[in-house]
């Protein structure tokens, strides 16, 4: 049950915030992956919980 004025907290995203996704494709690395989508290798890193920025695969969905 919700009470008036009860503070109610969300977790997941940005308030209008808009998911952008991108897939990766073949002969991709995250440095030309950042620089076509203006963001950085350590942006896609932080966001995508990669532990290994060498490490990525075709057909991954990654968040910027």
């Amino acid at each position: 049950m919700i009470y008036i004025g009860q503070v109610i907290h969300f977790t997941g995203g940005q308030s209008g915030a808009t998911a952008r996704t991108y897939t990766v494709r073949s002969g991709d690395n995250l440095s030309s992956i950042a620089s076509r989508l203006g963001t950085t290798v350590q942006s896609l890193v932080s966001m995508n919980s990669i532990s290994n920025p060498n490490l990525i695969y075709a057909g991954q969905t990654l968040n910027y």
